[in-house]
């Protein structure tokens, strides 16, 4: 790496995406382990910059939260590039898990899901969308515990970018999200209980042949119900409840990430599993598309009781401080 960070000593690069690329690196003042999130385009245009400090803005406001990555502080490199320095999960992601010891047991992947799906609650609290939920962007600490990270096409629910509409993960967006419509809770919904299904199956429910093209995937995805998990110890709730997460029709799924949460949790009951609990402060405070759907108590006249949580200060870009987790990479 060619960029010197002020505070920083990079050691190794750990992860690369569109627009940016993450290393591992130690901070000298703290003595810790961290990952810096670069922004990498050889012109830092106003768009990429936009984004860049939207997805600042939007971790660090959710800082705090046992299950979404920490912002530990931000600035810009000696050429003038922004980052983002964050904790650093040295065990990867779920995907790296999944590549090293195959499909995860049942109560594992149940217990990510409440986890997960309190993460999503917060992040619905704030009003914002996460709109990539995914084993990549799901990161085990040093001590297990799952945290939801990269926020980079995230939607502020009150500014909508539309250069990124079409920044999704195909194998996990919902189904009218590859039809073109705005997307809303119902979609982060999907791709939570998609998430899961491929924890649990070892890919994703709709993947197809190697090279096979996007096209045959759209037309699954938005046609066919989520073929049965190729598992003989994954009970019936378990595959009810994912049916219910991945129903085509927003208004057919759970209301919202509590609501999710809570059917996980009851499941873990059922099966006499230990019950995990749940990091979260209220019921989701965005719009969920009117309609009834199985269980939801939800219609044109009958709407969920909704609170809106206490909010931290949303902080924009300013440096913070670790909540009291051990920094563990993030950011892949």
């Amino acid at each position: 790496m060619t960029e010197h960070v002020p505070g920083y000593r990079v050691l190794e690069q750990v992860g690369e995406g569109g627009f940016s690329v993450v290393y591992r690196a130690h901070q000298e003042r703290l003595d810790r382990m961290v990952a810096l999130k670069v922004l990498s385009i050889s012109a830092v245009d106003d768009a990429s910059m936009r984004r860049f400090q939207r997805e600042c803005k939007i971790t660090g406001r959710l800082s705090g939260h046992p299950n979404i990555v920490t912002v530990l502080d931000t600035g810009t490199t000696s050429s003038g590039r922004p980052y983002i320095a964050m904790e650093y999960f040295e065990h990867g992601a779920l995907s790296d898990r999944l590549a090293r010891e195959g499909p995860l047991p049942v109560a594992e992947v149940l217990r990510v899901g409440v986890k997960t799906a309190g993460a999503l609650a917060a992040t619905h609290e704030t009003d914002v969308l996460h709109r990539d939920v995914k084993p990549q962007n799901i990161l085990l600490s040093r001590y297990g515990e799952p945290a939801l990270a990269d926020f980079g096409i995230a939607r502020l629910v009150d500014s909508f970018d539309g250069t990124h509409t079409q920044a999704f993960t195909p194998n996990h967006a919902a189904p009218e999200i590859l039809q073109g419509s705005p997307p809303g809770v119902g979609a982060d919904i999907y791709s939570l209980g998609s998430t899961l299904y491929q924890l649990l199956a070892g890919h994703p429910a709709f993947q197809g042949r190697p090279n096979e093209g996007i096209a045959p995937l759209v037309l699954r995805v938005m046609n066919e119900p989520p073929p049965a998990i190729p598992r003989t110890d994954v009970p019936r709730p378990v595959q009810e409840i994912l049916g219910r997460a991945m129903a085509k029709a927003p208004a057919q799924r759970f209301a919202g990430a509590i609501e999710f949460a809570q059917a996980i949790q009851a499941v873990q009951a059922e099966l006499g599993l230990p019950v995990t609990d749940l990091a979260a402060s209220g019921v989701s405070t965005l719009p969920h598309p009117a309609g009834p759907g199985p269980g939801t108590g939800t219609g044109p006249d009958r709407r969920p009781e909704r609170r809106r949580a206490a909010r931290r200060p949303a902080g924009g870009c300013r440096s913070r401080t670790s909540r009291g987790r051990r920094p563990s990479p993030s950011g892949r």
